[in-house]
């Protein structure tokens, strides 16, 4: 079925607004900036999104989406739980790389942003730790743990990394998040 204008439009405005967002973030994009780029009227990307704010949020949620499904890719391959945690921790680095400081800032260091992002990037999170935690667990490849409480343990740091992540220093912000898996790491294995 061919797709209808209305919906060729939202899909540009989704896809401008993304490619702007990506590059400058949220706070140095304008509506008006989005809207030009996608040849629509404000009137017209007001309809499909409320505000610039409810926009930002559904191009990170596409773009969790696209993370969470190269990340099962790359972990399907896997043969171990703790080999699947290593491939999380390294992708997230990985990815982390492909992403403007200012869109990184915008989307954890705005407090209501962030609690909003944070319910399904945390969602699919927890789904995948949780998947590899039993498969290890069950395998003897990783200690005995309460999965509820070990869970929401590693999910509460989507409550502190955003107050300690070194959002002006990429490098520094790779050796942060590399200490935080490694620290992870130890908490689950039989090390």
């Amino acid at each position: 079925m061919a797709e209808r204008q209305s919906e060729r439009k939202q899909r540009r405005v989704l896809e401008e607004a993304e490619r702007l967002f990506l590059t400058l973030g949220l706070r140095a994009v304008s509506v008006d900036e989005i809207a030009a780029a996608a040849g629509v009227s404000k009137v017209t990307l007001y309809k499909y999104y409320g505000s610039k704010e409810d926009l930002f949020v559904e191009c990170v949620r596409r773009i969790t989406d696209r993370h969470y499904a190269d990340l099962e890719a790359v972990i399907a391959s896997q043969a171990t739980a703790a080999s699947k945690l290593a491939s999380v921790f390294r992708h997230n680095i990985e990815s982390r790389s492909r992403y403007e400081p200012a869109f990184i800032r915008d989307m954890m260091g705005i407090p209501h942003i962030w609690e909003r992002v944070r319910v399904f990037r945390e969602a699919k999170a927890k789904a995948l730790v949780t998947a590899i935690l039993e498969e290890g667990i069950a395998a003897g490849e990783l200690r005995d743990m309460d999965l509820g409480h070990t869970s929401r343990l590693i999910m509460s740091f989507g409550d502190i990394v955003p107050r300690l992540y070194p959002y002006d220093d990429e490098r520094e912000a790779e050796r942060f998040l590399q200490s935080l898996y490694d620290f992870l790491t130890g908490a689950v294995t039989h090390r």
